[in-house]
């Protein structure tokens, strides 16, 4: 009779008295909302995922991955050497260069990666404190 009941289930018949008690962890995040499409690419932005795919598209484009890393360091440096006040703060010379090569690639990406925050109020923003 044992091995009829095999042929029919197909498997191991697992039979338990009790309920698992403990919970799965990764449910309660897939019950939570979605996050809205400005939280996403705020956190594409600050984690530098975008960044990080770029680079790897653009290496596996090359054919000598050691010579194209230093076409962009040298293009990088010249970038420096040429304009010295504009780089340095919060515009990189290197960032500024992988834009311009995804640009070429028919990509668009903002120059240098760099977008203000929306989130953050402009220069002529005046605070209207409630005393």
């Amino acid at each position: 009779m044992m091995p009829q009941m095999r042929k029919e289930a197909r498997g191991r018949r697992v039979w338990r008295r009790r309920k698992l008690i403990k919970k799965d962890e990764y449910m309660h995040p897939k019950m939570e909302r979605i996050p809205f499409m400005e939280e996403q690419v705020r956190m594409v932005r600050e984690q530098g995922k975008l960044l990080t795919m770029d680079i790897e598209r653009l290496m596996l484009s090359e054919d000598n991955r050691f010579d194209f890393v230093n076409e962009i360091a040298a293009e990088a440096n010249s970038y420096v050497e040429n304009n010295r006040d504009e780089y340095g703060g919060e515009k990189k010379a290197i960032l500024h260069v992988l834009s311009n090569r995804m640009n070429d690639t028919g990509i668009y990406r903002p120059e240098a990666y760099y977008e203000s925050d929306p989130f953050k109020p402009g220069p002529h923003y005046l605070r209207e404190e409630f005393t």
